[in-house]
């Protein structure tokens, strides 16, 4: 991002009119370090912006056709990426103009790679570069975009940071107001054990889109029991520290 810098060294806004992002796939569902271990994945989305006399969405590739693209001539939308890009500029204290997005999208949806958490990475990080905001999400910005934090932080840090990071979420998010300034989570790199090896099974998409609820994630943590044993808690607990010290 360019940044100008007037007489006084103040740092200044300088708007984009259009800006390209590429955002990895990710994955939290790492064993022990379930949702506070996540991974960057070498599959990429590349979202595309720029301003436009209305508003419009494009999809290509995954999700084509399931994906909804109705947008409003305010900019209402469901679309991942449209209520990220709206979250960056009421951070960099602006509306949204009207804006053409593409997304070009190769991570797999519905699939745990972590497609929406490449959508909101995707959208802050464009929105913050077109409103020419002199400075990057931080864990705020990003908690804010999602109504999952937990899981969410830990996906949405290696797709800002990559590699595996440990995200910690240090106080409660869906409370705090876009221009406090608590720290709300942190995120620490944690060394690839060597010999790593990603090996996924990837349903086709028609079987992913088959659920019979609209959430996806939701459903499939339902199955997961709502409580542990403390010896399971323990023996996981114990695994994630093993891994981030090898």
């Amino acid at each position: 991002m360019k940044r100008v810098r007037s007489k006084g060294g103040m740092e200044v806004k300088c708007p984009r009119n259009r800006v390209v992002v590429r955002v990895p796939a990710t994955t939290a569902n790492m064993g022990p370090g379930f949702d506070a271990l996540g991974m960057g994945i070498d599959i990429w989305n590349e979202i595309s912006v720029e301003r436009a006399g209305s508003f419009s969405i494009e999809t290509e590739g995954e999700g084509v056709g399931a994906i909804p693209e109705e947008v409003g001539p305010n900019g209402e939308s469901k679309h991942t990426v449209m209520v990220a890009l709206k979250r960056a500029f009421e951070y960099a204290g602006e509306t949204l103009p009207p804006v053409r997005v593409c997304c070009r999208n190769r991570v797999p949806v519905c699939s745990g790679f972590g497609s929406s958490s490449a959508a909101i990475v995707g959208g802050l990080v464009a929105g913050l570069a077109l409103a020419g905001a002199p400075r990057r999400p931080g864990a705020r910005a990003r908690a804010r975009a999602t109504r999952a934090p937990h899981a969410a932080l830990a996906q949405v840090s290696p797709a800002i940071y990559g590699g595996i990071q440990l995200s910690v979420q240090l106080c409660a998010i869906a409370t705090a107001e876009p221009r406090e300034n608590p720290q709300l989570a942190l995120s620490r790199r944690v060394p690839t054990p060597e010999g790593m090896r990603l090996v996924a099974y990837v349903p086709s998409e028609k079987t992913r889109f088959s659920f019979a609820s609209k959430d996806k994630t939701t459903e499939m943590r339902a199955l997961l029991p709502a409580t542990i044993p403390r010896a399971d808690a323990v023996f996981n607990i114990q695994r994630t520290a093993r891994l981030s010290v090898e």
